[in-house]
């Protein structure tokens, strides 16, 4: 069969919809309660059991703004807080996502770009890894699209209900998430590009659009003053390190899924810029993803609006907080902006559909599909989070009534609480002011734990604090034993006896660590 017969042959799109929705609540929702809930999971399920006013002021006293908690507190009231059940909002938020992905490339450009792009989102690693954490991350992608939409929509006609969508669709983004923002600067930017260097090129009006962005900003008005307060403690606050150049670049491997698709989506994503124009009388067949065209042709720039807002849409929310965390407070989590990497998908659907040669994107579309599910299941095999149902049942399955529980910080009792069923443990934070060096304080540690035969540790988020504690309680219990489990430490110590180890082997040999 010649190339000039080859023709790509696929259902009618909304079956072909159907079977990528599918796909992706099927991978979002496979293993999804594998894995312990992590110290943030927790938090959030938390904050679920508490009242708006009260979750409102805890989202107020942090850095997150409140409106994917509120929303898990009405859901755990009626499905509950089973790390299956909390989890499973942020499922259908990302199962919703590739529906709007659809929509959003179906509108920038065609039904084969919203087919394609849906069908990268619905297998992406990034994506699925987050819809199964009870955090905001796919609300927050899900708003950035319906956002994203509206604003398309609004610059080809801007009705009232394409206006009032893209204000709430908006105001909810950062209601949801401060990385939100971002998003709003690349559309403001794109519309600073629209006006200059001729205002006609902008058809909704200057008007209209200020009228829309002061209407996000009066329903966003009582937030300003909390947020303002959050940066400047932030400011002030933890200081984690500054960005690298190694970490932008691995940002978007991450987005990716695996090195090797990075380099693929990156191909791709620079071939969305230019647009292969073949002769009429030798094009091919028609079909959803097009016929098979002869190769022949003449290779030109994409239109500059749609492609360019697509790239302004990934880089914004990226390089701002990059530089952001240079000149002030790092803030510069690859997590935070998922509303980022839905460009990328969009980029790359657009240039896989500029491929000119029918049988090469049929084997592109393969090549993609076959190494994102290769990623995914890598993903399913990892141990990713920390560990809390093990370790919970460790101890649990090992401690006396009466036994006494320290956590290197207080946060660290609640994802063990989470799991933790014993009502005859005491759990408390560790004594605070304790230095391992200092006879004062081991006399003080001392009278704390007077009385107390065997004491357990556990630490977490220790940020390298948590080896002074063991070794101030390992001056006061010659006997101890030791476990590790992703992300959590625990001992036993305890005064005398049988089927312990001696303290006179070291806290920290390596060949005494062993994951749970």
């Amino acid at each position: 069969m010649s190339p000039r017969s080859f023709q790509i042959r696929f259902p009618r799109k909304e079956f072909l919809l159907l079977a990528i929705l599918c796909l992706g609540l099927f991978l979002r929702i496979y293993d999804l309660a594998g894995e312990s809930m992590w110290l943030d999971e927790t938090v959030s399920v938390r904050l679920a059991h508490k009242g708006v006013s009260a979750i409102v002021k805890n989202r107020a006293a942090n850095i997150h703004p409140p409106l994917y908690f509120l929303l898990l507190r009405g859901w755990v009231a009626l499905f509950g807080d089973s790390e299956f059940a909390t989890r499973f909002l942020s499922v259908l938020f990302g199962a919703a996502a590739i529906f709007m992905m659809y929509k959003v490339g179906s509108l920038f450009f065609d039904q084969e770009v919203g087919i394609l792009s849906s069908l990268l989102l619905a297998v992406s690693r990034f994506h699925i890894q987050y819809s199964q954490e009870a955090r905001a991350y796919t609300l927050m992608a899900l708003l950035t699209l319906l956002s994203i939409y509206f604003f398309k929509r609004f610059l080809e006609d801007g009705n009232r209900w394409v206006s009032m969508g893209y204000i709430l669709s908006t105001a909810f983004l950062a209601y949801t998430h401060v990385f939100g923002l971002f998003i709003i600067a690349a559309e403001n930017l794109y519309v600073a590009a629209l006006l200059f260097p001729s205002r006609e090129r902008f058809r909704p009006g200057l008007k209209k659009w200020v009228f829309l962005q002061l209407w996000v900003a009066l329903l966003f008005a009582p937030w300003i003053p909390v947020l303002i307060k959050q940066v400047l403690r932030f400011q002030g606050g933890f200081r984690r390190p500054a960005p690298s150049l190694d970490t932008l670049f691995s940002t978007f491997g991450n987005f990716s899924g695996s090195e090797k698709l990075a380099v693929l989506f990156a191909l791709f994503a620079l071939l969305s810029l230019v647009r292969w124009r073949r002769r009429e009388a030798e094009s091919g067949g028609k079909g959803v993803f097009g016929g098979s065209e002869c190769l022949r042709g003449r290779i030109s720039l994409a239109d500059a609006g749609q492609t360019h807002f697509l790239w302004l849409w990934l880089l914004v929310p990226v390089i701002l907080p990059f530089f952001i965390s240079h000149i002030s407070s790092p803030i510069y989590k690859y997590r935070l902006m998922a509303g980022a990497s839905l460009a990328l998908y969009l980029l790359v659907a657009r240039g896989i559909k500029n491929l000119a040669y029918g049988p090469a994107k049929l084997i592109v579309i393969v090549l993609l599909l076959g190494l994102s599910l290769t990623a995914v299941w890598r993903y399913y095999g990892e141990v990713r989070k920390e560990q809390w149902r093990e370790a919970a049942r460790y101890v649990e399955g090992r401690a006396r009534a009466g036994d006494l529980v320290l956590f290197n910080a207080s946060y660290a009792r609640r994802p063990f609480n989470y799991y933790s069923k014993r009502t005859d443990l005491i759990k408390e934070p560790f004594p605070g002011g304790i230095q391992e060096d200092d006879q004062e304080s081991t006399k003080e540690l001392s009278q704390v734990l007077k009385g107390q035969e065997r004491v357990w540790l556990v630490l977490s988020h220790t940020h390298g604090q948590g080896e002074a504690s063991a070794r101030a309680l390992g001056k006061i219990y010659p006997q101890s034993s030791y476990r590790k489990f992703k992300g959590i430490e625990v001992y036993l110590f305890q005064r005398a006896g049988k089927g312990m180890t001696s303290r006179k082997q070291s806290f920290f040999d390596p060949d005494r660590r062993f994951s749970g």
